[in-house]
């Protein structure tokens, strides 16, 4: 009896060694690079300059760290969270026209959406490939 009681803890303990943590993907942790790697990918499609990357990096940064706490502080609130999200962005529209003129400030935005689609769909693809569990009912995104 207390070999098989030995045998199923250790078994227990092995298998809870070898898991990988959840991904992004499967409702764990986002990945810490990716605000990163969405500063550098607006960095390209925007074509900046290396002063320009200067400039926008510590200000594209804070806004990350802004937009993640209106997530992390509004999720039962859709509607509010929204709202949030839109004078976070009106905020720093004004933070980006110092740096930029109008128009390449207000692509900002656009291009932060353009990598949240691509992020999306990669995810999607890789579900699909791996035959992970279908997207949610009504095409209702997480993150928006």
């Amino acid at each position: 009896m207390r070999r098989l009681l030995l045998l199923l803890v250790w078994s227990i303990a092995a298998t809870q060694l070898w898991a990988q943590p959840p991904g992004p993907e499967e409702g764990g942790p986002p990945d810490p690079k990716l605000p990163e790697r969405m500063s550098k990918y607006i960095q390209e499609n925007m074509e900046m300059t290396p002063a320009e990357r200067d400039k926008f990096d510590p200000v594209f940064k804070q806004y990350m760290k802004d937009f993640a706490k209106v997530h992390r502080d509004n999720r039962g609130d859709r509607l509010v969270m929204q709202q949030q999200v839109i004078e976070l962005r009106l905020k720093y529209r004004k933070d980006f026209r110092q740096l930029f003129n109008e128009k390449r400030a207000d692509r900002i935005f656009f291009e932060e959406d353009r990598f949240r689609q691509e992020v999306s769909r990669m995810i999607r693809e890789r579900r699909r490939e791996r035959g992970g569990p279908p997207p949610p009912p009504g095409g209702r995104r997480r993150f928006q």
